[in-house]
C-alpha cells in the first residue's frame, strides 16, 4: 500500500482556504441559479479585463487554464474564474479550449499596439464589441446630457436585465471610460452622463492593416456603424459577439456612362470571420442561414 504523507500546517491551510473559497463559489453561483429571471450580463468591466490579460505572458500570448486562474488569486478554474473568462470574451479579447487561454487580435492591440492611438482604437473596439454596452452606447445621443433614468428603463425593458440593474450601469460606465468614450470620471451615482462618438476608424477586430511587402492590399476592420447591417445581409446577425469582419481596402471597380450619367461602382470582397469552438457542429447551421439569405458558400 501506498503511504500518504500527513499534511503540514501550511498545507492544511491552503486546504482550508480552497475550500472556503469553493464553498463561497458554490454559494454565489447557487444564488445565481436560483435568480428566476432576467438576462445576466458580464461580471467584470473592461479595465478589469485589460489587468487580468496582462498576467499571460507578452510573447507567447497565451497560458494554461490553470495557470491562469492562479495568477488572477484562484485555487481553480471554476467559478468566479469562469465569470472572468466569460467576460473576457464578451469583450472578443480571448479564445480558449479546456486546456489554455489565448490573447486574441484585438487584445493584442489593446494591450501592447504600437501607439497610444492603436491602444485607444482597440479599447473602444473591445467596448462596442459586448452587444449589451453596445446597444445602450448607440441608444445614447453623443455630446449631450443622458438622463439615467432613461437609461435604466431601457437596459430594463429592452435589454431584459432586471437585477443589478445599477452594477450593469456602473460597470457600462467604467468600461466606457477606460475605452476613451464617456466625457469626464464614471460616476454611478450621477442623474446625467455624456458620452463621445466612437473613431471612425473602430470596428470589431484589430486596427486596420498595411499593404504588405508583395504590395497586396489587406483587409481592414469594417467601420463599427455597418458591422450590423454586414451581418444581418449574409444572415449571420446571432453570430456577431464572436466574429471579426474586414474588408479591402481596395476593390474592383467598374465605370458606367448611361443617359448623361456617369456611375462608379466599387466592389470590395468582405471577410468574416467566427470564432468557434466546434466548427464542424456550427458549419451546417451557418451555410443554413446564409442559405436562407439566397447566398451559397
Amino acid at each position: 500500500m501506498e503511504e500518504t504523507s500527513p499534511m503540514t500546517p501550511v498545507d492544511e491551510q491552503v486546504s482550508d482556504a480552497e475550500s472556503a473559497e469553493s464553498k463561497d463559489e458554490s454559494n454565489r453561483d447557487s444564488k445565481a441559479v436560483d435568480r428566476k429571471h432576467g438576462k445576466s450580463f458580464v461580471y467584470i468591466g473592461l479595465k478589469d479585463c485589460d489587468d487580468a490579460l496582462r498576467k499571460i505572458d507578452p510573447h507567447e500570448k497565451q497560458m494554461s487554464i490553470g495557470g491562469f486562474a492562479r495568477a488572477l488569486g484562484h485555487a481553480a478554474p471554476k467559478g468566479r474564474f469562469n465569470h472572468k473568462l466569460d467576460a473576457m470574451e464578451r469583450f472578443m479579447l480571448i479564445e480558449k479550449d479546456a486546456e489554455s487561454v489565448r490573447l486574441t487580435s484585438l487584445a493584442i492591440d489593446m494591450l501592447y499596439g504600437g501607439s497610444e492611438a492603436a491602444k485607444s482604437r482597440a479599447r473602444a473596439a473591445a467596448f462596442l464589441s459586448y452587444p449589451e454596452f453596445k446597444r445602450v452606447f448607440v441608444e445614447c445621443p453623443k455630446g449631450q446630457d443622458n438622463q439615467r433614468t432613461h437609461i435604466e428603463d431601457y437596459v430594463t425593458a429592452k435589454l431584459g436585465i432586471v437585477n443589478d440593474v445599477a452594477r450593469f450601469i456602473r460597470l457600462f460606465l467604467e468600461s466606457a471610460h477606460f475605452a476613451g468614450l464617456l466625457e469626464g470620471a464614471p460616476n454611478p451615482s450621477a442623474k446625467t452622463f455624456r458620452l463621445r462618438a466612437a473613431p471612425a476608424t473602430v470596428g470589431v477586430g484589430s486596427e486596420a492593416s498595411m499593404p504588405n511587402a508583395s504590395g497586396h492590399d489587406e483587409f481592414s476592420p469594417l467601420p463599427i456603424e455597418d458591422v450590423e447591417a454586414c451581418l444581418e445581409a449574409v444572415g449571420l446577425s446571432e453570430y456577431g459577439n464572436r466574429s471579426e469582419i474586414r474588408q479591402r481596402s481596395v476593390g474592383k471597380i467598374k465605370l458606367e456612362v448611361n443617359e448623361g450619367r456617369i456611375t462608379v461602382t466599387v466592389d470590395r470582397p468582405v471577410r468574416i470571420v467566427i470564432r468557434t469552438n466546434d466548427a464542424l457542429a456550427e458549419l451546417q447551421q451557418i451555410l443554413a442561414s446564409m442559405q436562407a439569405k439566397g447566398l451559397k458558400a
